[in-house]
């Protein structure tokens, strides 16, 4: 709207009031530069609204309205208030939020009706002490400005409630704060406070305070006085500890500590016992107070980013429930643990097996046979003195690992701390062929915490580890290497004694006794349940066997359940509790699985065959009879199986007349070295017509940046992404090699992916190959970063042309620096290959896709929504286009433009899905919902309605009635849903029922590339309220954040909103089973994909999982 049509249309709203004699204008969102003089003969108003305008003076046609009550003026460009102010002696509530003020009037002094002030993000870095004139002020917002003190005048302002002090550089607060009894709400971070006064003690009606960003380095006790506190904001302190005196806030609801330096907790807050929240990441805790585990209503704890001890770790990946599970258990009786791993890597033949033998004490054996996978034999030494617990007893469980290079890959399965490593080698061999660097390398990438001793066999007076450069490797390995010893594991046939291995065992005991997780203390009953199953005789039980040992120790059956789950995540034994196959099976030795293991990866029909092996020939491996050692049962081969397929090692395949019950798998490290002479539908210089080509590298660095080496990685991405294979359907039609990988994902596009040096290379093509590039790139840095813990993967753009050296894609850009560059309005970027002075444009390497790129997979769920939302708007419209074609023609091919389309709506409705994963664990994500009244959003004050809600497969994005054909109504509950849940759950509503109903029109083809009339037919009516879901979704969220805009006072916009994306959906999980207590959602199964993360899908897919 132009300014002079604004002007005119203010002048006519203002003669209509007059004419009315109403008593509320507004005037908000006009583009106004001024006001109209005619606004002076409105002395009736009570309310006038001119916030979201162009003002840069105040009209001084307001003075004369004397009658005002509430005055906003948020969102323009004022400069100063007139001392014309002071006639507006009625005013009650006036917002100056977001203007360009850089002080306040003495007049402000007259307005002493103010109940609601609000000031903020302005430029003031004062205020007056007029202030103290406004008495009935119950709401003071002075947040966003550059103010450096509270002025004294405050202690005038004894009726304030809420007082924001936010984003300023505020270093102290005033005595005069205690003045403010009836304060409630305190808003103080992003300052720069180091402590907090004793007059805190006098807010004893507050019930939140914000201190997050600030700089306090402890709590004053006083704060025990504050017993009407809910909520605490600590983020981002120098707090190192918490005062008992918490323990006095026992209405306290959330505790939020944050990047802090806190290294334990005060056994008090069992006290605090309507806690439901403890947010603690990022802080330096090793173990938590038993007594946590009393706090009856905790339901939220956050401790990633601390260094947990072990058994804690575990316990934190199932969930808060199993923390709290593990504490209570600690808190009945403890042991002190003394245990760790003695893991001996090397390549074969360099005398592991000896070298273990000798620190056992074992008799020597000539001609000692090769291992296989992995041979598990205990080992004790005793700690110095001067260790933290004195001499005593520890024992190390020495994992003795095959050295041939097939193993490697199943090695580093079992690297786990806490844990000593022995690296071994033979001298005379030289380093090149003992590979030494290499499985130093490995070492660090798994377990980058490590300590390791390098030792050289065989050694002997004279044989002092020839041509090995210390320092060469120290450089490498820092710290990880503790020393450099030489041993004979051989006893000396005259004294008995083998060289050094008493020295060996002081060193081992050293390092052993020194690593923090030494002497921690668990459950006393764990580990006597621990130390039955260890001295069973079997390999493996049933899982009831393994229960009703837990029982004889006083385990109930849910804590031996949660006992198994920590035991299986710490690898003392093997249980798949989520696996129908597996879950029967308690595998109590893994070395027994690991040879089992290598036995399959040393058959030499199957290495002939490049992996293709039967089940049939699996059972002759598992029982040959020429072995020399006990069979495997074959009660156990399809847990085997199975097991290899959860390590990532193999998957089940179909070969041609095989169509049911495959008793046939690929395992990955033995497909071909070769690649194909040719790849299907992939063109060797540009990709079909109507597609767009689009490649990343995914580099691969360890922690110095360099480039690095993940293990086997190639092999794991073979099995993990199998079901994109080209050869799902038929092997035949597979496209793989040991360093390459081609995909297919229906309308999102064909892959191709290549292990080239240490990186991995994936190019796309398709109509729209950022959602299938996204998935795969995300696949391959999940893996490297959650796999080997001391590698990084970074998502590298290839150059285009014009290239410096004339060879496009030789330069690599990392691709969050060059979204970093393109926030900051930067067009080029330089080339960082030696020789080509080109600059790349942005946008080209970047293909227009941006926004779309995310880097941080934490971000909040906020911005995920309105990022999903903002764009979800554009694609609206050409879906409708698009599916009035598909509706005309049902049977026609999908066009380019409709798969691109439908590419797009998935990556969304994925977007969604993925920055919900915590809060999927109690529950489904995906639900659309109707009213099942008309015309409940125009009811005056309705307080609740009721809705039919339906819930969604994660998997197949399909609505359950679809998929529950012979029982439509399962997964479609009636729903009496309260207005105030309604309010928080309006954006994600909006989100994800837009995101649905643009999918919707195309998950009838589900791979396929052809809509047939029967399909149609079969889908049209889901199809149709697919359609109707966006426009449901936005009207009901338009009126209800209409009403929520009502509900909230202007002074609180600047307000930081308790996070409510996590209690929306655990609410609506609340409401799904007070209708459903079993939970059984419909048919719904909770599901982990092969990135742990949580999906709700229908059963008939479960298998996939």
């Amino acid at each position: 709207m132009a300014k002079d049509q604004a002007y005119r249309e203010a002048e006519q709203r203002i003669e209509e009031a007059r004419q009315t004699g109403a008593t509320e204008l507004y005037l908000a969102g006009m583009n106004l530069t001024e006001l109209p003089e005619a606004i002076a003969s409105l002395t009736q108003l009570k309310v006038l609204n001119l916030s979201y305008n162009q003002l840069t003076e105040f009209p001084e046609a307001i003075a004369s309205l004397t009658r005002l009550q509430e005055l906003d003026l948020s969102e323009n460009q004022l400069k100063e208030l007139p001392e014309a102010i002071v006639n507006l002696t009625k005013l009650q509530q006036f917002d100056l939020y977001k203007n360009k003020l850089t002080e306040v009037p003495e007049a402000l002094a007259n307005l002493t009706q103010l109940q609601e002030l609000s000031l903020s993000q302005n430029q003031l870095t004062e205020v007056p002490e007029a202030l103290a004139n406004l008495t009935q002020l119950q709401a003071l917002n002075l947040s966003y400005n550059q103010l450096t003190q509270v002025p004294e005048a405050i202690a005038s302002l004894t009726r304030l409630q809420w007082l924001y002090l936010q984003n300023n550089q505020l270093t102290e607060l005033p005595e005069a704060i205690a003045s403010l009894t009836r304060l409630q709400m305190l808003y103080l971070y992003n300052n720069q406070l180091t402590e907090l006064p004793e007059a805190i003690a006098s807010l004893t009606q507050l019930r939140r305070i914000d201190l997050d960003n600030n700089q306090l380095t402890k709590l004053p006790e006083e704060i025990a006085n504050l017993t009407q506190l809910q909520r605490i904001d600590l983020d981002n302190n120098q707090l190192t500890k918490l005062p008992e005196a918490l323990a006095s806030l026992t209405g306290l609801q959330m505790l939020s500590l944050h990047n802090n330096q806190l290294t334990e907790l005060p056994d008090s807050l069992e006290e605090l016992a309507e806690l439901e929240k403890l947010w603690l990441e990022n802080n330096r805790l090793a173990d938590l107070p038993a007594s946590l585990g009393r706090l009856p209503k905790l339901k939220d704890l956050r401790l990633d980013g601390n260094p947990l001890n072990p058994d804690l770790a575990a316990a934190y990946k199932q969930g808060t429930e199993a923390v709290l599970e593990y504490l209570r258990a600690k808190a009945e009786e403890t042991i002190a643990l003394y245990e760790a791993k003695l893991i001996l890597v090397g390549e074969g033949a360099t005398g592991k097996s000896s070298l273990l033998g000798a620190l056992r004490g074992d008799v020597w054996i000539e001609d000692r046979e090769t291992t296989h996978g992995v041979e598990i034999k205990p080992v004790k030494v005793t700690s110095p003195e001067a260790s933290p617990f004195g001499s005593r007893e520890i024992v190390l469980n020495g994992w003795d690992f095959g050295g041939q290079d097939v193993y490697r890959p199943t090695h580093q399965l079992f690297f786990s701390a806490p844990a000593v490593y022995l690296a071994i080698w033979k001298p005379r061999e030289g380093l090149q062929q003992n590979s030494l660097e290499e499985w130093l390398t490995l070492i660090q990438h798994r377990a980058p915490e490590a300590k390791v001793l390098v030792i050289a066999t065989h050694g002997g007076p004279g044989k002092r580890q020839p041509n090995i450069d210390r320092q060469y490797l120290r450089d490498l390995f820092g710290d990880m290497l503790v020393d450099f010893l030489h041993v004979d594991s051989k006893p000396n046939p005259e004294t008995g004694v083998a060289l050094g291995i008493e020295e060996l065992k002081e060193k081992i005991a050293e390092i052993a006794a020194a690593l923090p997780e030494m002497g921690r203390e668990v459950p006393a009953k764990w580990q006597r349940v621990r130390e039955a199953l260890r001295a069973k005789e079997k390999a493996y039980i049933s899982y009831a066997e393994a229960i009703e040992v837990c029982n004889e120790y006083g385990l109930t059956e849910s804590q031996a359940e949660l006992f198994l789950k920590i035991s299986h995540t710490l690898g003392h034994l093997i249980h798949y509790d989520y696996d129908p196959i597996l879950r029967d099976c308690v595998i109590l030795k893994p070395d027994w699985l690991a040879k089992a293991i290598s036995f399959v990866l040393d058959d030499k029909e199957t290495r002939q065959k490049n992996g293709i092996v039967t089940l049939e020939r699996l059972g002759r491996v598992w029982e040959d009879p020429n072995r020399g050692e006990n069979p495997y049962p074959e009660e156990l081969h399809q847990i085997f199986l199975r097991l290899m397929e959860r390590f990532d090692l193999s998957y089940r395949v179909f070969l041609e007349g095989e169509r049911s019950n495959n008793t046939t798998s690929l395992i990955a490290q033995l497909v071909p070295d070769e690649r194909p002479k040719s790849l299907p539908d992939w063109p060797r210089e540009n990709p079909l017509e109507g597609d767009r080509q689009l490649v990343r590298v995914c580099k691969i660095v360890n922690d110095r940046g360099n480039e690095a080496k993940a293990e086997g990685i190639f092999y794991q991405l073979i099995v993990r992404l199998h079901k994109y294979s080209l050869g799902r359907k038929n092997h035949a039609d597979s496209v793989h090699w040991q360093r390459g990988l081609m995909l297919d994902n229906g309308y999102n596009g064909r892959a191709l992916l290549e292990h080239i040096g240490t990186n991995i290379h994936i190019t796309v093509r398709a109509a729209y190959p950022d959602y299938f590039l996204s998935v795969l790139a995300e696949e391959v840095k999940w893996l490297v970063e959650n796999f080997w813990e001391g590698l990084n993967c970074e998502i590298m753009v290839p150059c285009v042309a014009p290239c410096g050296q004339n060879q496009p894609g030789l330069g690599l850009f990392n691709l969050k620096k060059l979204v970093e560059a393109k926030r900051k309005r930067r067009q080029d970027y330089p080339c960082s290959v030696p020789n080509c002075e080109e600059w790349q444009n942005i946008d080209k390497l970047l293909d227009k896709i941006v926004a779309n790129y995310r880097e941080d997979r934490a971000e909040n769920i906020e911005t995920t929504l309105a990022r999903v939302d903002e764009k979800m708007q554009p694609l609206q419209e050409r879906v409708n286009r698009e599916f009035a074609d598909i509706k005309e023609d049902p049977s026609q091919s999908l066009s380019q433009s409709q798969k691109e389309l439908a590419s797009q709506g998935e990556k969304l409705l994925t977007s969604v899905i993925q920055a919900l994963e915590d809060e999927a664990k109690d529950g489904p994500r995906l639900f659309s919902m109707k009213p099942m009244e008309t015309g409940f959003l125009d009811r005056p004050k309705w307080m609740s309605a009721k809705f039919q809600v339906t819930l969604w497969c994660e998997h197949s994005k399909k609505p359950l009635p679809i998929l529950n054909r012979d029982r439509p109504e399962l997964g479609v509950y009636e729903l009496d849903l309260p207005r105030k849940w309604l309010v928080k759950i309006a954006p994600y509503l909006k989100t994800v029922t837009g995101a649905l109903g643009l999918f919707m029109p195309f998950i009838a083809s589900a791979g396929k590339l052809v809509f047939d009339e029967a399909v149609f037919e079969q889908y049209g009516e889901q199809i149709d309220f697919g359609q109707e879901l966006f426009g449901l979704a936005s009207q009901m969220s338009d009126n209800i954040e209409e009403a929520m805009e009502e509900e909230a006072p202007s002074w609180q916009k600047e307000e930081r909103p308790i996070r409510a994306e996590g209690a929306m959906l655990r609410e609506f999980h609340g409401f799904l089973k007070e209708k459903d207590p079993k939970s059984e959602f419909g048919g719904l199964v909770k599901v982990r994909n092969k990135r742990r993360e949580v999906l709700w899908v229908h059963e008939s897919f479960v298998e996939e999982y």
